[in-house]
């Protein structure tokens, strides 16, 4: 079923997508750190982490009557679309924790926002849209701000930055493929059944790479508490946003989250404070901007 715009309450949209923002900043920084600190390859983080996750919510939604109902219908209706969004997004979060365990967390926190640049991508490709001038100086602005995070020296390498653009495909595929064929999305539930999703595919991916490994249960108590923030709740606010606002207006909200990382690993992390990272960081987030302010003129 193809999806319908579903416009809903603006005001209730952008509380959502400002608790996505919070929720997804605490979850990388909370990843980012606990890289710094152990020896985890990704796919062990995410498993441990979207596991001990899915049993914590496993028990809120056994014990809601309304969420096991829209459990059955999100299957139902929504499970291949969600099957296939999530295998997208299980490569984007292998890509990206190995990227992120070998950089800085500003650089990586910027170039994962490119998800928006391949919106527009696949929306031209995929949906036969035109882009238009301003959107063309959009893309052409953005790339030459990641050309200058990607060569950032001693802050991230080029390998990791294609890790991170490759990952940012992936996890617009999702995005995409929730706007063209989800008519109303349940959030919860949605990130929910994800969770299970995921923790499947990392199971397996890491017993066919040999890297299947038991940790401290106060880590995955750890990871659990990250993964629940970012994977479960901003995941699901994340969702819910797209019932009340459009799509474009969502990623130009989401803009702001960079920035905010970036300084917390300026003030917190001890990463540089570089002129060529901050001018990059602005070329790239303005891009962006000039193409979602694009999208949003047009929809008024």
């Amino acid at each position: 079923m193809v999806g319908i715009p579903l416009i809903g309450d603006p005001k209730k949209g952008y509380f959502f997508v400002f608790l996505t923002g919070v929720f997804f900043a605490i979850e990388v920084i909370g990843f980012k750190e606990i890289f710094r600190r152990y020896k985890l390859n990704p796919e062990i983080a995410a498993l441990y982490g979207v596991s001990a996750c899915f049993v914590i919510v496993t028990g809120y939604i056994l014990f809601s009557k309304t969420s096991r109902t829209k459990v059955v219908t999100t299957v139902k209706r929504d499970g291949y679309i969600l099957f296939l969004g999530t295998l997208s997004n299980a490569f984007g979060i292998l890509l990206y924790y190995l990227a992120l365990k070998q950089t800085d967390l500003g650089p990586a926190a910027i170039l994962i926002k490119t998800t928006v640049l391949y919106n527009v991508i696949l929306g031209t490709v995929l949906l036969g849209e035109k882009l238009r001038r301003l959107e063309i100086l959009g893309i052409v602005i953005s790339l030459l701000g990641i050309y200058l995070v990607s060569t950032l020296n001693g802050q991230i390498s080029i390998y990791s930055s294609f890790l991170i653009l490759t990952s940012a495909f992936f996890f617009a595929i999702q995005s995409f493929m929730i706007k063209k064929y989800v008519p109303q999305i349940f959030g919860l539930e949605y990130a929910y059944l994800r969770l299970l999703l995921l923790s499947i595919f990392f199971i397996l991916y890491s017993k066919s790479v040999g890297s299947l490994v038991f940790i401290d249960p106060k880590l995955i108590l750890i990871l659990g508490l990250f993964s629940f923030l970012g994977y479960f709740l901003g995941r699901a606010f994340y969702f819910e946003a797209h019932n009340h606002l459009p799509m474009s207006k969502l990623n130009a909200t989401l803009l702001i989250e960079p920035i905010f990382l970036m300084f917390i690993g300026i003030l917190f992390m001890n990463e540089p404070l570089d002129p060529k990272k901050i001018f990059g960081a602005i070329l790239i987030l303005f891009g962006l901007y000039l193409i979602v302010f694009h999208h949003r003129n047009k929809k008024v």
